[in-house]
């Protein structure tokens, strides 16, 4: 085996485990590397569960905004590899997420 493919399986292994035991950190990470680093600024993951993924932004306008480029950001982070796919992501106001979660 090339040292290549070695440093591949350990990656694809660390991956593995690091989604399985905090998957908000395996999350974190590749909402970052596929919505970009300006977005994720605005806008970061607060719950991922069967499937839906949903994510917090900074404002009305950039959940609105986010929305319509759901298909593209749900298609980037399955490509990236996540361990469990995402089917769809939810975009919420903050303040929205705060309310929802202290229910």
């Amino acid at each position: 085996m090339s040292e290549f493919k070695e440093v591949a399986s350990i990656v694809d292994s660390e991956k593995e485990r690091l989604w399985r035991s905090s998957p908000g950190l395996g999350l974190q990470a590749l909402w970052k590397e596929a919505a970009g680093a300006d977005i994720a600024a605005h806008a970061s993951v607060r719950w991922f569960r069967d499937g839906v993924m949903t994510v917090s932004c900074a404002s009305g306008g950039w959940a609105c905004e986010l929305r319509l480029a759901a298909g593209d950001l749900i298609a980037r982070i399955n490509a990236l590899g996540a361990p469990e796919k995402v089917r769809e992501i939810r975009f919420v106001h903050q303040a929205q997420a705060s309310w929802k979660s202290s229910k």
